[in-house]
């Protein structure tokens, strides 16, 4: 039975360096080491306040399965699976980022990208945009094929 769950580990943490990996820059990869990328997941259901992000405390546990919601009420269903995405709204686009160990990273644009908002640890924050630039935020119309 450990044999099944250490390959079953194994299994998520090389999908969530390969979701992250295919977001980047081929030469600025989100790195995460093995370490860094396991987290185990939230055993509660509680919505993920965006707001609440911002903090210097590391996460215990991973949310998956639930809303992650932003302070104007905008909602995103987060995966069952640790990784990145984002929606638009009529004003704005909004993405996530599920940087393991060092938290989760949210961010919200306007389209023309003149107002931007980022939340998540400082350490989370500083991964997202060294690997995938500071316009990560931004809308579809940018490289990062995640909107």
């Amino acid at each position: 039975m450990k044999v099944l769950a250490g390959i079953v580990t194994a299994l998520l943490v090389v999908s969530v360096l390969l979701v992250l990996a295919v977001r980047a820059d081929p030469d600025v990869p989100l790195v995460l080491s093995g370490s860094d990328a396991r987290l185990p997941y939230c055993t509660t259901y509680e919505p993920v306040i965006v707001a609440d992000l911002t903090t210097e405390t590391l996460p215990a546990c991973a949310p998956h399965g639930v809303e992650l919601r932003f302070p104007d009420g905008f909602v995103i269903d987060l995966p069952d699976e640790p990784g990145a995405g984002g929606r638009p709204s009529d004003r704005y686009d909004y993405g996530y980022v599920d940087v393991g160990a060092f938290g989760m990273y949210a961010s919200r644009a306007d389209h023309a990208c003149e107002h931007v908002e980022q939340w998540g640890t400082p350490e989370a924050i500083r991964r997202v945009t060294d690997a995938f630039g500071d316009d990560y935020a931004c809308g579809p119309d940018d490289d990062r094929g995640v909107l």
